[in-house]
């Protein structure tokens, strides 16, 4: 779980409770899911980590699942929302963490943020935005 704003935490795809307990005592009450359920043989199910959660102590858990190809501007609107309404951070995860820092950076660019300092905060938690550059581009305001 790495921080990547005051108000967004992500996550590669979640495996235990433990994650999630670690989340719950940083505050975390709403956990975020991009990952359709069985992407990949033995990939625990949506509504397994729900309620996981739910016994952390994370009352919230939404699924927005969808893949790479799929991600588009209004996705990550919807997605901002949810951070944006969150009283506290949100834990989004997805399977590597990639396609929630998409998500994230995509509103973050049409909203003003350069796409090169939402790659230098992408990359500050391990995440390379460089192959989607061009679709930060489109987003950015000219």
């Amino acid at each position: 779980m790495h921080a990547l704003t005051d108000r967004l935490y992500i996550s590669p795809q979640i495996t235990s409770r433990d994650t999630l307990a670690a989340a719950a005592a940083q505050g975390v009450r709403t956990l975020v899911c991009h990952r359709p359920d069985n992407e990949e043989p033995g990939q625990p199910a949506f509504a397994d980590i729900a309620a996981w959660a739910a016994e952390a102590g994370i009352p919230h858990c939404i699924h927005q699942p969808m893949t790479a190809d799929t991600l588009n501007a209004a996705n990550a609107a919807e997605f901002a929302a949810v951070v944006a309404a969150a009283d506290t951070p949100v834990l989004a995860y997805c399977r590597t963490g990639t396609r929630c820092t998409v998500l994230w950076a995509l509103d973050a660019v049409a909203h003003g943020l350069s796409p090169q300092a939402a790659t230098g905060q992408a990359a500050a938690v391990g995440i390379d935005l460089q192959p989607h550059a061009a679709r930060l581009d489109t987003v950015r305001p000219r």
